[in-house]
């Protein structure tokens, strides 16, 4: 039966939802938030015996929602509940033995419908198909903030038109467009689109179509992500668009020089960018059917009439609250570091690609369109449809972790033009782009570095100025148009090839060795991008040098080693062979890293038996158990294992480049990363030498 809330009623079972009604706990929650945890049996029955009203609406809920899970085993009576309180936030509720799919939100829409329980909270809807009214509606909302409110992303209204622009007009029902060519003074705002060009041909702006598409552009042929793209444009009441596959002349290879390293400015330039992250082609466009289930059931609780308590005689009769399954796809791929490779690539395939990386970051705004909702990316934090994020900067949103520091890529890169910003804060950030650059695809491995240019000259600005066809899953092309040393040389075939990463140097600490300088670097001057593909590049290094020999071993992997190697995720001990790449100075050898690599983890570029130059560069320093922690726990004696247990032991290590003879001549190249983790005795007395890097 109905019975009214008493005010003075205190729910043993989730104390009213009530933050000033819940015990203390030691240590106090993380975020501010507080976790209630309990069987759905006591919620159920709390809820029949009419004396909680949250009780009730929780259950009503989840009733609801278990006529849209498959089977009744989502839901049991013996169904651990957890319910994350926060301020400001909704309330959350987790099925433990469910998982990741059993995670709900309850909200409102405003503050009326919230009644007596505000920790419900406020929260929007999300369709499950997105229109263009509710995008422009929101799109113009974030717009208005962000300029008026963040003092990051201010900028003229007016920006310098990119040198071709789309001309969409503002009417509405006008079926063409325009390319239109620019003058140096014309200044006028516009937008531009971040898209997967995809497999099959899309249209694009060539020698032999420039003229006709300057007298004007079908809308009704363009692909659909085109034709999104450019309503959307229109509803904002911004004029222009760019599209980098029409207003780059594709065939042109002067052109697409030029215009390629005008991209930086193009983005920064742009009013907004939008991004069809969900789309993998131009046919996905920006409103679709959401990839996620989670957003398909959303049910609305009528309290007073699907709950089975009554509201308190001095609140209206009925209110609303609503329940889904909890959106967190999206907030995964844009707050916090993950694994990428199970969820981004079909939810977000945009993000995947190495050309949209420094759209991304470059774009003072962008406005993502992804599989489960919108997404507002800007300089100064990242908004929701669902509203859990909002101007979200860092922690963790959905309160089911642990607060830290940021990782969000884009405030890190935002970070480079604050005036505190040291040379060695800004080199760091860089080490983390190209870490997550290049775990990104490229359909022409050509494009690595002026994809990636737009950046790169965005830091230059802040520094002194002083710093495919192949069967390999990693290689070094004969044209990979960038010098040996440099990352963009290496090309990986193979998702499976562990991706350039600079964590040793980030963790352990980097020294250079005083008698290691540069003594010169040569690169031709480029009229088009002095970021982009390299010709002549090479780079002087006075260093220690030794020279030592390359050898390789194999041996049989037993199971004890393959469990150990499978535990601590480490590919070389994964093998039924295990192939070690040394290298041999002095009676000593060191197992070293390549750079090129076959499936099997044989070095490509070096055989067993060559001679090989180390060229020492500097310093780090790690404890004994560091060192031993390398090795599988059964391959150590009991004196090195006795010896590891010392912690206040400290070694210096070394960091070496690995270097052969360029075609016989004077100039070397780079063939890999010697860490010498038992210090640096090798090139104690070692020759000074100067060495060309080609």
């Amino acid at each position: 039966m109905a019975i009214e809330n008493d005010a003075n009623f205190v729910c043993p079972v989730c104390f009213n939802l009530d933050f000033g009604r819940l015990p203390e706990i030691d240590p106090p929650c993380t975020l501010d938030e507080y976790r209630i945890s309990t069987p759905f049996s006591e919620i159920k029955a709390s809820a029949e015996s009419s004396d909680c009203l949250a009780c009730g609406i929780i259950c009503s809920g989840l009733e609801n929602m278990r006529e849209q899970w498959e089977g009744s085993e989502f839901l049991r009576d013996s169904t651990l509940l957890i319910m994350h309180l926060r301020h400001g936030y909704n309330l959350r509720i987790t099925l433990a033995n469910v998982g990741y799919e059993g995670v709900l939100d309850f909200y409102t829409l405003s503050h009326e419908d919230n009644g007596s329980i505000p920790a419900f909270g406020i929260s929007r809807a999300v369709a499950s198909k997105p229109d263009l009214r509710i995008c422009l509606a929101l799109a113009a909302k974030w717009m208005k903030k962000c300029n008026e409110g963040h003092i990051l992303c201010s900028r003229p209204v007016d920006s310098r038109l990119p040198t071709r622009i789309i001309d969409v007009g503002l009417d509405e029902e006008s079926d063409t467009v325009y390319l239109k060519e620019t003058r140096d003074s014309d200044r006028d705002p516009y937008m531009s689109l971040s898209h997967c060009w995809g497999k099959e041909q899309i249209i694009t702006t060539t020698t032999n179509t420039l003229q006709g598409r300057k007298a004007g552009i079908k809308i009704s042929e363009l692909p659909r992500t085109f034709r999104h793209a450019i309503r959307i444009t229109r509803g904002l009441g911004i004029r222009y668009l760019w599209i980098d596959s029409l207003c780059i002349i594709q065939d042109d290879r002067k052109d697409w020089e030029i215009e390629s390293a005008k991209m930086a400015d193009v983005y920064m330039g742009s009013q907004l960018n939008l991004a069809a992250t969900h789309s993998s082609n131009g046919k996905g466009g920006c409103f679709a059917e959401r990839w996620s289930l989670d957003t398909l059931g959303q049910f609305e609780l009528n309290v007073g009439k699907d709950a089975i308590i009554e509201p308190d005689d001095n609140e209206e009769g009925n209110y609303k609250i609503f329940v889904r399954n909890a959106l967190h796809v999206a907030h995964d791929h844009f707050t916090r570091t993950m694994d990428y490779a199970h969820t981004m690539e079909s939810a977000s395939p945009l993000l995947t690609r190495g050309w949209v990386f420094q759209e991304r970051l470059l774009s003072l705004r962008t406005l993502h369109f992804h599989a489960e909702e919108l997404i507002w990316e800007c300089a100064s934090g990242i908004s929701c449809e669902c509203s859990r994020l909002e101007d979200y900067q860092w922690g963790d949103p959905d309160g089911l972790l642990q607060q830290r520091s940021a990782d969000q890529l884009k405030m890190m890169y935002t970070s480079i033009s604050s005036s505190t910003a040291t040379e060695s804060q800004i080199l760091d950030i860089w080490l983390e782009i190209v870490t997550e650059y290049c775990t990104l695809k490229l359909t022409k491995q050509m494009d690595r570095l002026p994809a990636i240019s737009g950046l790169a000259s965005r830091v230059a600005r802040r520094l002194s100025g002083e710093y495919l066809q192949n069967k390999h899953p990693s290689f070094r092309d004969a044209h990979a148009s960038a010098p040996s040393w440099s990352w963009a040389s290496v090309w990986n075939h193979s998702d499976d090839v562990s991706n350039i990463t600079y964590g040793l140097v980030s963790v352990r600490g980097f020294v250079v060795d005083p008698r290691c300088k540069v003594q010169g670097f040569h690169r031709p001057r480029s009229l088009t991008n002095s970021f982009g593909i390299c010709g002549d590049v090479w780079l002087k290094i006075r260093a220690p040098l030794v020279q030592a020999t390359f050898f390789v071993t194999e041996s049989a992997m037993d199971s004890a080693a393959a469990d150990w190697a499978h535990e601590n995720n480490l590919s070389q001990y994964m093998r039924k062979t295990v192939i070690r790449n040394n290298i041999e100075f002095d009676q000593e050898s060191v197992i070293f890293s390549g750079d090129c690599f076959d499936t099997e983890g044989r070095l490509t570029d070096i055989s067993h038996g060559d001679s090989v130059f180390c060229l020492l560069l500097g310093h780090f320093k790690h404890s004994e158990k560091d060192l031993m922690s390398q090795y599988p726990p059964q391959y150590l004696t009991r004196a090195e294992k006795l010896k590891s247990e010392d912690l206040s032991s400290q070694i210096a290590a070394a960091y070496a480049l690995v270097l052969v003879k360029a075609d016989g001549g004077s100039a070397y190249r780079r063939a890999g990363l010697l860490v010498h983790r038992r210090g640096s005795g090798w090139w104690e007395g070692a020759d000074i030498r100067d060495i060309t890097l080609i």
